[in-house]
């Protein structure tokens, strides 16, 4: 059985965002310690990622039948970004951006890491209407 390789993995999720690249900007707040204590940090940031359509399951799901045929509307997003984009969420700041004229807010940020190594990080997304 082959084993999972870091270069592997990066390789794949370059792949896959430059099949179908998505470029967002955003301000993100973070804090630092100076002096013994936490100082607020912005940084504007332009990153290239990855947004599909979330989960499969019907809990996020509308479905509104006619006539016409039937519509299917999901709040839940996915993102993946690269190991370069070094994203970090708190409970505290959300961090939001716009894209197509759909506004989202980052929830979650689950680095992927094989062999003690940073290759890229999946991110659920909401859709703010």
């Amino acid at each position: 059985m082959s084993k999972l390789r870091a270069s592997k993995i990066k390789k794949i999720i370059n792949k896959g965002i430059s099949m179908n690249p998505t470029t967002i900007s955003f301000t993100q707040i973070s804090k630092k310690i100076v002096d013994g204590g936490f100082v607020n940090e912005t940084s504007d940031r332009t990153i290239t990622v990855l947004i599909y359509t979330g989960d499969s399951d019907m809990s996020g799901l509308q479905m509104e039948s006619k006539i016409e045929g039937t519509s299917h509307t999901n709040s839940k997003y996915k993102m993946i970004a690269d190991s370069e984009a070094d994203l970090e969420i708190n409970p505290k700041e959300t961090v939001e951006f716009e894209n197509n004229g759909i506004k989202f807010e980052i929830k979650a940020v689950y680095p992927q890491i094989v062999e003690d190594i940073r290759c890229g990080y999946m991110c659920d997304l909401e859709r703010i209407d």
